[in-house]
């Protein structure tokens, strides 16, 4: 077995030119923590030719008479390189059992895993979960409008998930890149990634080439002024009738573009530098139709979902959110009446205690705790309150399980949870695909973390989509809602 390769590289503080040069390689993912600029943000991660792919995919949809929208069929599929034959069902039911066989049964030697213990991620998964990956996820109503838009978006796989036997890490702390290659590499992906790392400082720049990123026409909400308001006053009624005590209400957007993806996250996370942003791009069988057509996930989140190290769990919900002024003073203000809101911080409050109820079944007792409540941090664009809670997973629960017992996150769902859930389906009018999924990685040794899908946009057949979303509450204002939901999203729609 050929033995490890763990090799340095010059540091740059911005890894744009290594994400461009990722571009052109299958099957690429990034993960970026938007120029280390924020405390969370500490590494980027990156790598391609993934030696086996899964994927979950719908197999039957719901029909249109529900008012709670059906549960979806789903399978797990498997895709190995080099295998002619394509995607395979390797199993009925849910993605997260799918990946803890993957790291159980692609396990490299101890030694190798011990020589790479000071890297975030040493080997293992890598990939997005859609909103809907959950086993016990509820899928949105079939509508009969947007159909063009809603078949599109059903082209995606709710999750894509790969097995990278190496990576490239970039650690903004201590100012170091190295990247490994592990011995359990496939001959085939340890030849291309060599050969692809040791010409690194000589490779073009695919921008230069390429044709640039640029939208055929603004961005258009899927959801009209009228429809949101009818949809607002449906859960406030829920609301009022004790169905629910708050729901996130997301509105579509979509608009057509030319060019290359890439290019706009490029454009994107220079202005954001949000701390969990992540780029993936399917390669797909070349044909952009069918079950494997090619598609983009631009994420600029701000949001961690949930981190594992050393069976050590941390969730940072985020809510309340207020719009950044480029007048200081104006500024200081919009800072000082989010810190103060006592609506904000309900809606916090209700978050955290939701994610508490979560970890709490997968946690040791006693170990869940609050470690901030409100604490208050200022993005490129928006201020935003964001708690952090914390807990001791038990010994018998992998992280994956974690991810399946708390997904999807509960700052984008709504509490109850559940209930909230087959509200969202009745309400919205088009698949949430990534948007409110994870983005993550969990590596060979258990060490996991995640992101909430938020500012996130998916693209596919030269249509680009992105969502913004608010949580409701009793006390909610339709017009101020509606506005919150259009200033999460400005910042991306002008790539």
């Amino acid at each position: 077995m050929p033995e490890l390769i763990l090799r340095s590289l010059p540091y740059c503080r911005d890894s744009a030119h290594l994400i461009g040069l990722m571009a052109q390689l299958p099957d690429a993912i990034v993960l970026d923590s938007g120029l280390g600029g924020q405390h969370e943000g500490r590494y980027d991660i990156l790598s391609a030719w993934p030696s086996t792919q899964l994927r979950l995919v719908d197999v039957v949809h719901p029909g249109p008479a529900a008012k709670v929208a059906a549960r979806v069929a789903a399978r797990v599929q498997t895709k190995t390189l080099g295998c002619s034959q394509g995607w395979t069902d390797v199993a009925q039911g849910c993605i997260f059992e799918a990946c803890d066989m993957l790291l159980q049964t692609e396990k490299p030697t101890l030694g190798a895993l011990a020589q790479l213990s000071h890297l975030p991620f040493c080997g293992g998964l890598i990939g997005y979960l859609g909103y809907n990956a959950g086993e016990d996820t509820l899928s949105p109503l079939s509508k009969d409008t947007l159909a063009e838009d809603r078949v599109r978006l059903e082209r995606i796989p709710t999750a894509m998930i790969g097995l990278y036997h190496w990576a490239l890490i970039v650690d903004h702390h201590l100012k170091q890149a190295q990247y490994f290659i592990l011995p359990e590499c496939p001959v085939e992906v340890r030849n291309y990634a060599l050969a692809w790392l040791g010409a690194l400082e000589n490779l073009p720049d695919d921008k230069q080439h390429a044709e640039p990123f640029e939208l055929l026409a603004a961005f258009s909400a899927l959801t009209g002024g009228d429809e949101y308001k009818r949809a607002f006053g449906t859960l406030k009624e829920y609301i009022f009738a004790g169905d629910c005590y708050q729901v996130n209400l997301a509105i579509p957007f979509s608009a057509s573009f030319r060019g290359r993806p890439e290019h706009a996250y490029q454009v994107l996370r220079q202005r954001s530098h949000s701390p969990f942003s992540a780029w993936f791009k399917h390669t797909g069988s070349g044909l952009d139709q069918g079950d494997d057509s090619p598609f983009s996930v631009l994420s600029l989140s701000p949001e961690r979902f949930l981190s594992v190290k050393d069976q050590h769990v941390c969730t940072q919900p985020i809510k309340g959110t207020r719009k950044r002024s480029t007048d200081s003073i104006e500024d200081l203000r919009l800072r000082k009446e989010l810190q103060q809101s006592d609506k904000d911080r309900a809606e916090n409050l209700m978050i955290v205690d939701l994610l508490r109820n979560d970890l709490g079944r997968v946690c040791k007792t006693g170990s869940v705790k609050t470690d901030e409540l409100f604490r208050l941090h200022s993005f490129s664009h928006v201020h935003h309150l964001i708690s952090t809670v914390t807990g001791e997973l038990r010994a018998e629960v992998t992280p994956m399980m974690l991810l399946k017992h708390c997904f999807p996150g509960g700052s984008i769902t709504g509490a109850p949870k559940i209930r909230a859930m087959q509200i969202i389906a009745e309400l919205e009018p088009l698949p949430r695909s990534v948007y409110c999924g994870s983005m993550m990685y969990c590596d060979f040794m258990g060490h996991m973390d995640s992101s909430i899908c938020i500012r996130t946009l998916v693209a596919i057949q030269n249509t680009i989509y992105c969502w913004g979303g608010g949580g409701i509450v009793a006390d909610s204002e339709c017009a101020r809602e509606h506005q919150e939901c259009l200033d999460k999203v400005s910042a991306l729609m002008s790539a």
